[in-house]
């Protein structure tokens, strides 16, 4: 069933009524015929209570507490406001009207406003979602680049110092799985770490783990930690290391 707002042919008196005045002033202005002033509300109430003279009782369909004593002297105020929401068909709804005034002549206007208010919602929502996706991209890349700072620098570290790398990222805001991820795929390459079991050390703080790191580098053969220190692609080889080297290692 179509509700009665939303009939071809209003079923509302007042709404048939203000479509009705509209139609007729629209045709005199078509014919350029003369109008009179406020030719929307006039015709509205003739159509609508069959009355020329235009009175309190009247205009109390749109104010019900209008008073005659209220009306004295503001009548005109009235009538041109009743005259420019229904020219506007209620998207003009002026004082001393009260707000919303024309919702039972235009419906289709507070449909259209709250049409609005659900798109402006929808695109304010839509910004804020994009905003906050930015955020957490620009996040993610932060995070990215510092765990690839900090496991660069992991490279550059040996069994001996590694402790000085956990202090140095712990508490950044990296992850402590992150850095016991690097540190493992790390220990690999070293000999002297060989005995540390990542089953056994499982639980244990992360600075547990690096100081057993230190504790067995200290305690393996000096020939492994010269190697380990070769190992380390800091150093810039001379004629003396070089050397040093090819005697440990011949």
């Amino acid at each position: 069933m179509i509700p009665i707002s939303l009939s071809l042919v209003p079923q509302r008196p007042e709404r048939r009524a203000a479509m009705q005045a509209i139609g007729e002033v629209e045709k005199k202005l078509a014919r350029g015929a003369h109008l009179a002033a406020y030719p929307y509300a006039r015709a509205f109430f003739r159509y609508f209570r069959g009355c020329k003279r235009i009175t309190v009782r009247e205009l109390n369909y749109f104010a019900p507490v209008l008073t005659a004593q209220e009306l004295r002297g503001s009548k005109d105020s009235w009538l041109n406001a009743i005259d420019t929401l229904i020219e506007s068909r209620g998207v003009c709804c002026y004082l001393p009207l009260p707000a919303g005034a024309g919702q039972h002549l235009f419906p289709e206007v507070r449909f259209q406003q709250n049409e609005r208010v659900r798109r402006q919602n929808e695109l304010l929502d839509e910004k804020y979602s994009r905003q906050r996706r930015k955020e957490l991209c620009q996040r993610e890349r932060t995070y990215q680049a510092m765990a690839g700072q900090a496991e660069i620098e992991l490279a550059f570290h040996t069994p001996q110092t590694v402790s000085s790398w956990s202090s140095r990222w712990s508490g950044t805001g990296l992850h402590e799985y992150e850095l016991e991820s690097m540190f493992w795929r790390w220990s690999d390459r070293f000999p002297s770490l060989a005995s540390l079991d990542r089953g056994v050390c499982a639980g244990e703080p992360f600075w547990y783990v690096t100081y057993e790191a230190a504790k067995l580098a200290r305690e393996a053969h000096a020939a492994v930690v010269q190697l380990e220190r070769w190992m380390v692609p800091n150093k810039l080889v001379n004629q003396n290391n070089y050397h040093d080297a090819r005697e440990i290692y011949p």
